[in-house]
């Protein structure tokens, strides 16, 4: 309209051209910058002379009024989801961890466990990014194809078949069913699937070749899913691994934000699907990554810091270097803020890790962990459902209590009480069910299963990929003090690890 393009302006009514008082400012100016008048004409309301100033005042009146129209829907629905938000329903998908239905994914769930107890035991979102990347773990909607991968093959160009699609589709050029079918199968797409007849069906070749922008990303997207193209592998980052364990719906919580789009909300009702964490831990979870870092976790030094507790005061030892420059140790520091450490206690670094870990390989190696029953602190099935059943009979009692105290029909001193309880039922259920074991399947997945493989491995790992290993098999091993003074090591100090299986 600006450009003079334009001859004049048809729509059905005008709140079906702009809802807002400013654009309709923006579409006066623009005609009144026309050497020659526009007709504009609303089939609801008729022809409206936008020159003269009773037909630009019509205008504005009509344009508040489709403004006070939106303004009145939008809290309508904000009042919806409200109340949907109080009853516990969920909005939309559960997200990673669930499937369509609402059911917990147990290979997402174990991922998810394993991010939140390292979160909490201290490690940083990038080094957990980078393990998960290291194990190869699918990010939240690996493999499926949208507009910004389209977008991103096309900029890359690393896949040529893949950037012979997209191009082909991006443009106006005439293509045969049968020349697309091609060009999807030589870019990984399902052979059987692939074929001119289910081109011509699809419709894909009209779409190009009745458009003379030919498709956009987004049903480039879909094509390339519905031919099963291979989407490029996506990586986990800080950011994404911050916002996949943050959810309130983890813990089986709804949250709501009000006035706000995406983010993560105050958790106002148990809603009614499974948790995979307590709300506690969600809450420890948030607390920990609201906190801001000013640069990125730094790359572990030493094995069992934090890991081996004294045997005087009960403190973690944290790994330091020796001041003559010799071998590193583990030693239980006094340092200010932490009044209960003793700071008298040290053992050496490099023959305590390396006993540590023969006794984590030979873990490892054990072939009870390695066929996963070590996921669950208990072997027994019924006792596992058994626990599910409390929990999600916990969380519908959640909700019709809740009600109920918010109605006022319950007292505070019983609401606690009863809270209390509920608590106490879901710790000891979570403990049944391993909430807090990771997935030992994804934590090994790289791991060979001979022992001799097993410690060549261990041999060339990293320090961070080890550590990994032994924060998610031992929960602490406690180191005696020395009885003798003297240079000799003493294995003996050594403590047998509590394990977390």
């Amino acid at each position: 309209m600006q450009a003079g393009y334009v001859d004049g302006l048809v729509a059905w009514h005008l709140d079906r051209v702009l809802r807002r008082v400013v654009d309709l400012e923006r579409v006066l100016d623009a005609i009144e910058a026309q050497r020659s008048a526009i007709p504009v004409v609303f089939l609801q309301a008729g022809e409206i002379d936008l020159t003269t100033p009773s037909g630009r005042l019509l205008a504005r009146i009509l344009a508040a009024v489709a403004a006070n129209e939106g303004d009145v829907k939008s809290a309508r629905l904000s009042a919806q989801r409200a109340q949907a938000a109080q009853a516990g329903r969920a909005h939309g998908p559960l997200g990673y961890g669930y499937d369509d239905e609402q059911r917990i994914i147990p290979e997402e769930a174990g991922v998810i466990r394993d991010v939140a107890r390292r979160l909490i035991e201290g490690d940083s979102l990038y080094s957990i990014a980078a393990d998960l990347n290291e194990r190869g773990v699918p990010t939240p909607g690996s493999g499926k194809w949208d507009a910004r991968r389209v977008q991103r093959a096309a900029e890359r160009d690393e896949r040529q078949a893949v950037t012979a699609v997209i191009e082909g589709a991006r443009s106006s050029s005439s293509l045969t069913p049968g020349a697309l079918a091609r060009l999807l199968r030589k870019a990984g797409g399902n052979a059987e699937v692939c074929s001119a007849a289910w081109v011509r069906d699809q419709l894909w070749v009209e779409h190009v070749t009745s458009h003379d922008h030919g498709l956009d990303d987004s049903t480039i997207a879909r094509m390339l899913f519905a031919a099963g193209v291979p989407a490029d592998r996506s990586y986990w980052r800080a950011a994404n691994v911050r916002a996949m364990v943050r959810r309130g719906s983890l813990c089986g919580w709804r949250e709501f934000s009000p006035g706000q789009r995406g983010g993560y909300g105050e958790l106002i009702s148990p809603g009614d699907w499974t948790p995979i964490l307590s709300k506690e831990a969600i809450e420890d979870i948030r607390l920990v990554t609201d906190r801001p870092r000013t640069k990125r976790g730094r790359e572990p030094k030493y094995l069992l810091a934090a890991i081996l507790k004294c045997g005087k005061c009960g403190s973690s030892l944290a790994g330091s270097p020796t001041r003559n420059g010799g071998p590193f140790r583990y030693a239980c520091s006094k340092q200010p803020g932490r009044p209960h450490t003793c700071g008298g206690l040290t053992i050496a670094g490099p023959q305590t890790d390396r006993i540590v870990s023969m006794a984590i390989i030979d873990a490892v190696a054990e072939a009870k962990v390695r066929s996963g029953t070590a996921q669950r602190r208990t072997a027994n099935g019924a006792a596992a459902r058994g626990a599910e059943e409390t929990i999600a009979e916990i969380s519908r009692l959640r909700k019709h209590y809740g009600l109920e105290f918010a109605a006022g029909r319950l007292h505070q001193e019983e609401w606690d009480a009863v809270r209390e309880g509920w608590a106490l039922r879901q710790r000891e259920a979570e403990r049944v069910l391993g909430t807090w074991a990771p997935n030992l399947h994804a934590v090994l997945s790289d791991v060979p299963k001979d022992r001799p493989d097993i410690e060549k491995w261990w041999e060339s790992a990293s320090v961070r990929r080890k550590r990994e290993i032994v924060q998610v098999l031992v929960e602490r091993i406690e180191i005696a003090p020395r009885e003798k003074i003297n240079n000799r090591f003493d294995d003996s100090r050594i403590g047998e690890p509590v394990w977390r299986i």
